[in-house]
């Protein structure tokens, strides 16, 4: 526990300085509240609305998760196969890459067209858009492996499964966990942003009601609270990591 918290006691140290600094810049130059409020103000709306942060957080968090795993689980399968076919990689990586290219979140407005105010279009443009980090970081850890292991495993015979759960899987797994570390974090940004085109719940809902409404204070703890998911899902991608990759750990 004390070797946790010294890893975050200087963050956390630089991070109340920073709110410190911020807090005397707007007293001192008395800045307006709705150009810039006062950490003192917004982190107090983050407490007084918990109960409505806490019930809109959970809906974006779980948009989140679906919307990462949906994008994760096919950006892995493609990834293999480019990884190990020459044909696929030279058929399916331009389309992938053109694909990538495309402004998606251009697409929301299309989406409530098409499907309303229901999840399934933030969690289909959630996934489109993390799906490809997480394609190029497996890509380049499948391709990572020593080929040696290869010619090991099929001078003893060696099953595809054998092959890929002993040899292929374990090269893999840092690359492929370095690219959900990074990908579960554009997830938060992204639901949020879908959310404030086209929601009725959900965090992006908030700031879209408090821009409407000129409340400044309450985007910036609904940013803090957004934020905060953010660290604690990345958080919790590392601890996983640490959990099925025990030769990583430090």
């Amino acid at each position: 526990m004390s070797a946790a918290f010294a890893r975050i006691r200087e963050p956390l140290l630089w991070f109340a300085g920073l709110l410190l600094l911020w807090e005397l810049v707007v007293r001192v130059f008395a800045l307006p509240t709705f150009v810039l409020p006062a950490p003192s103000n917004f982190l107090m709306r983050v407490v007084n609305e918990y109960p409505r942060f806490v019930t809109h957080g959970l809906i974006t968090t779980r948009l989140i998760i679906y919307g990462f795993v949906a994008g994760a689980v096919p950006g892995l399968i493609l990834a293999y196969l480019i990884a190990n076919s020459r044909r696929c990689e030279m058929l399916l990586y331009p389309l992938v890459v053109f694909i990538q290219g495309l402004p998606k979140i251009t697409l929301a407005p299309m989406m409530l067209v098409w499907f309303g105010y229901a999840d399934f279009p933030k969690i289909l443009l959630t996934a489109l858009i993390t799906f490809f980090p997480v394609l190029v970081d497996s890509v380049a850890g499948f391709k990572a492996a020593d080929r040696r292991l290869f010619y090991l495993s099929r001078s003893m015979n060696a099953s595809w499964f054998q092959t890929f759960r002993y040899i292929e899987l374990p090269a893999a797994a840092p690359a492929i966990f370095s690219g959900f570390k990074t990908t579960i974090v554009i997830a938060v940004t992204v639901v949020i942003v879908v959310e404030w085109m086209n929601s009725n719940n959900g965090l992006g809902y908030i700031v879209l009601r408090a821009m409407d409404n000129k409340d400044t204070p309450l985007i910036f703890a609904t940013l803090v609270v957004a934020s905060a998911i953010g660290v604690a899902l990345s958080y919790a991608m590392a601890s996983l990591e640490k959990l099925l990759l025990p030769w990583r750990r430090k």
